[in-house]
């Protein structure tokens, strides 16, 4: 069995002030990273949110790094927001274009 990899934009509303805020999370069978976001900074499509999490996750989290670097080393796909991408949809992302390339 192979180790998924997901992520999602959520809307979190902390219940005891009311405070609503908005964060990405990626996370696979071992590891969870998340970025907090504004809610102007929400990526309009599952791609850019992965290429958000590719900038920026390295500055947030070494776990996001890690899920990062095991689809790039493994060639991996993603579910984003309950969407499966395979990797030949992914890839161009890490700017890997050629067949066989990874």
């Amino acid at each position: 069995m192979s180790n998924r990899v997901y992520a999602n934009v959520n809307k979190v509303e902390n219940v005891k002030t009311g405070k609503i805020y908005y964060e990405i999370d990626i996370y696979d069978a071992y590891e969870y990273g998340s970025i907090d976001i504004e809610k102007e900074q929400i990526p309009a499509t599952d791609l850019d949110l992965l290429q958000h999490l590719i900038d920026y996750g390295s500055d947030e989290s070494e776990k996001i790094t890690g899920i990062l670097d095991f689809l790039l080393e493994h060639g991996k796909g993603i579910t984003i927001n309950d969407t499966l991408y395979d990797w030949g949809e992914i890839k161009h992302l890490w700017g890997l274009e050629e067949e066989g390339e990874q």
